[in-house]
């Protein structure tokens, strides 16, 4: 009995609606959830072949040997790294080398690429940059004078997993083994030295030391782990799995709204047949079990049909990903099962028990009388739990994600925006005088169901506005990336210029027909002193170090001005904002730098926001022209061209002490993580796309029983088909324009919060959506609400509901 009860009453519009929407809810979390934690392991495992390692110690001294024995003890494996600078030398041609001694082990993980393949820097032997060969005039093979010693080349080294990005890298690569750095003579009392203690293991021992280290490391230290790395292109992999994270909480936000409307509907519709049941001899238990039944029913096949769907849209968005995914990624935990059957089974109890209590309290009394509603839970109750508890489960399944709380903030502002605007337009509405017969009809019915209107209001903008916001983060992810690196944006880094090199250069450039960007001087100095007082290094590993500064008449255009002034004039300096906040400087304050030659002071007039990501030339602190003229400098550019081996080589012949970076290979990474994940997210948009209908469709056929009542009336009072017909268009069009605006307001208060504290884009107002949402909504709306009131003007359908009434 239950099954034929179930089989009847699937025809019904409203449960098809839940149905379609708790099956969404299922797909999505199981994709989502299944993807993100075999991302998560996956990108683990990527995040350490880029550092090499689990865990980096960086040090500018040896660290105690009990900290390593204590490592090992606790069972992890210990990978040590010397750097430092060194002169070359062919016979009697010398160049710097910017040096990198590794053990055996090196690299714990990633892959060391080398010409010819499967190199490893061996005792007695380097591995050297190509630019090194080409400046020394040395091929593989050949001996090396590094220091006091002579090595065999073993070949060339071409990538590193654990190179990173450094711009101010001012000599080639050469990589040897540790067993041979005393014997180059290179490391003398004063020399500058950097250690690099690369650990790995499994995740327990490794959590365990990251207590035992973290107290006892020094202001010259950093403990680095896969989270608190400064990779460009971990940070986006990051980004790009917060942004499926954000598709999957939009895609739960619509599916509960879409339930919620459907539900309730559902049940106020099946009120009558439940009075004329129990006036048939229904006792309570037997109408209890039908409708538990049939709700059991609806979550199984729910479940059945979202489990299929979300292994489906896993394989396709893995699919999508693979090219910028590890080769094998583990298997996902069976978490994500439990989380989406989880998240099926509350949505549906929560949107769905009260409407159920009214349905099985009907009173026998409504066939008589249709206003006997039985009152349980009363809403003003009922909602606030509600929104509580889902809130809760919401912060649970994203970890407290500061995304979260951003999204329920513009949900927030949303809502009070909707009462004073649809109090507003209501107000409007009522003193509007409308010559247009069809448009007057419509806002009068608006007019008479306020209570109506605004919770239509509610559902079409919460679409609307979650719908723009993932359209409008999907396009950020890869848009922002390329408007920071444009197509012309610079590929290589020269650097390591003296004074007189920059005009030979600019010239040698421009001879064929390449553009040179801004060339920098630079000096290398400490900061010593905030406000004349000694600065404390465990403020910050900016104080631990060298920094490069720089003086520009012209402020970078990467480079927004955030406060104060632009230029800075003599004894001032421009400083980069969240260094400034990590210090306590502000504007006003004196900054005291010690360099190779002497002392020298101050005032900070302006602060800059720098975008570290965009992999150009970036300043902490920027003088004026002629401030820095007494201290010893390096200049330093940038320029783009197409890949041309020969017109290196003879870049590097006719300037040989100059230092060539090629970044473009890193810019080609990122490129692709970005537009691989954008191109997955497409796959959640049309998720995200199809529950917004899905919460349009359930809202707009609330109406549908009332509208049909008034449409019979109207018809029997000489109202002709095309006059309802344009009723019915005016009145979605009307709903549609001010759910369009309120959504705009929304989309825009939450993207503030999204970008500008979650993503790290630079926030600007999106003035599109002020136009498209009111447009679009008012298309859509008067599309679906049009085409459902058409279907009941249809025939004699209207005539015969009512002489049936």
């Amino acid at each position: 009995m239950i099954w034929r009860w179930f089989w009847r009453e699937w025809r019904s519009p409203s449960l098809l609606i839940v149905w379609l929407a708790l099956t969404l809810a299922v797909a999505c979390v199981l994709a989502l959830g299944s993807i993100s934690d075999r991302m998560e392991k996956g990108l683990s495992q990527q995040s350490r072949d880029f550092m090499a390692g689990d865990r980096t110690l960086r040090s500018s001294a040896p660290v105690p040997e009990a900290w390593l024995a204590q490592a090992r003890h606790e069972g992890l494996s210990v990978s040590p790294q010397l750097s430092f600078m060194t002169m070359t030398f062919a016979q009697e041609t010398p160049q710097l080398a910017d040096v990198k001694a590794v053990d055996d082990a090196y690299p714990m993980f990633g892959t060391l690429q080398t010409d010819p393949p499967g190199l490893r820097p061996r005792a007695g032997t380097v591995l050297a940059a190509p630019r090194l060969l080409a400046l020394l005039n040395l091929k593989t093979g050949d001996q090396i004078d590094v220091g006091d010693t002579t090595l065999r080349i073993a070949g060339e080294v071409i990538q590193e997993p654990d190179a990173g990005f450094n711009p101010f890298q001012t000599a080639p690569r050469l990589l040897m083994n540790l067993a041979d750095v005393e014997k180059t003579g290179a490391i003398q009392p004063g020399s500058r030295l950097s250690w690099r203690y690369k650990f790995s293991g499994d995740p327990a021992p490794l959590a365990r030391y990251d207590n035992w280290i973290q107290p006892q490391l020094k202001a010259d230290q950093r403990w680095i782990s896969v989270e608190n790395s400064e990779d460009a292109l971990g940070r986006s992999m990051q980004r790009a799995q917060q942004f499926l994270l954000l598709s999957a909480l939009l895609t739960l936000l619509l599916a509960i709204a879409a339930v919620a409307v459907a539900m309730s509907h559902y049940c106020r519709s099946r009120y009558d047949l439940v009075a004329v049941l129990k006036t048939l001899g229904a006792t309570r238990k037997v109408l209890q079990r039908l409708i538990i039944g049939q709700w059991l029913a609806v979550l199984l096949m729910a479940a059945v049909a979202g489990s299929v769907l979300g292994q489906g849209i896993e394989i396709i968005l893995l699919a999508m990903l693979k090219p910028v995914l590890p080769a094998a990624l583990p298997a996902a935990s069976f978490w994500p099962w439990l989380w989406s059957l989880g998240a099926m089974f509350v949505i549906s109890l929560l949107v769905g028990i009260r409407p159920y209590r009214l349905l099985l309290a009907t009173q026998p009394l409504r066939v008589l009388r249709r206003d006997a509603v039985a009152n349980v839970w009363p809403l003003r109750v009922y909602l606030p739990v509600m929104a509580l508890v889902v809130i809760g489960l919401l912060a649970l399944l994203m970890g407290g994600s500061k995304m979260l709380w951003a999204l329920l903030a513009g949900v927030v502002l949303l809502a009070l925006l909707l009462a004073l605007l649809g109090w507003g337009t209501l107000l409007l509405l009522r003193r509007l005088v409308v010559r247009n017969l069809a448009l007057r009809l419509a806002i009068n019915r608006l007019l008479r169901q306020q209570a109506m209107t605004l919770s239509q209001l509610a559902a079409f903008s919460l679409s609307f506005m979650l719908l723009a916001l993932l359209l409008v983060m999907r396009g950020d992810l890869l848009d922002r990336w390329q408007q920071q690196l444009p197509p012309d944006s610079p590929n290589y880094f020269l650097l390591n210029m003296t004074h007189e090199h920059v005009p030979q250069v600019r010239d040698f450039l421009q001879s064929h027909q390449i553009k040179a960007e801004t060339f920098y001087p630079i000096i290398r100095a400490r900061l010593t002193q905030l406000n004349g007082k000694d600065a404390d290094p465990n403020m910050d590993n900016a104080l631990n170090r060298e920094l490069n500064l720089t003086w520009q008449a012209e402020r970078p255009d990467h480079n927004p001005l955030v406060a104060g002034s632009w230029p800075p004039r003599v004894g001032e300096v421009s400083v980069e904002t969240e260094l400034a906040d990590r210090l306590g400087v502000k504007l006003g304050d004196t900054l005291t730098f010690s360099g190779d030659t002497q002392q020298f002071s101050a005032k900070i007039t302006s602060l800059r926001k720098v975008d570290w990501e965009s992999l150009r030339p970036n300043f902490f602190f920027i003088f004026p022209p002629g401030a820095l003229d007494d201290q010893p400098q390096t200049w330093l550019t940038s320029f783009r061209m197409a890949n041309n081996p020969a017109l290196l080589a003879q870049l590097n012949r006719a300037f040989p002490t100059l230092s060539l970076l090629d970044i473009g290979s890193m810019m080609r990474q990122i490129g692709q993580v970005l537009a691989q994940v954008s191109q997955a997210l497409e796959i959640m948009v049309v998720l995200v796309t199809i529950c917004g209908v899905l919460l349009l469709l359930a809202q707009i056929q609330v109406g549908m029983r009332q509208r049909r009542q008034e449409l019979v009336v109207y018809r029997t009072l000489g109202a002709s088909k095309r006059l309802l017909r344009g009723t019915l268009w005016c009145e979605f069009a009307l709903l549609g324009v001010v759910s369009g605006v309120a959504a705009a307001l929304g989309a825009e208060a939450a993207l503030w919060g999204l970008q500008r504290k979650i993503f790290d884009f630079p926030w600007e107002p999106d003035w599109s959506l002020w136009l498209a949402l009111p447009i679009t909504g008012a298309i859509l709306l008067s599309l679906c609400g049009g085409w459902l009131g058409v279907r009941l003007l249809k025939g004699k359908a209207l005539f015969r509901r009512f002489e049936a009434a």
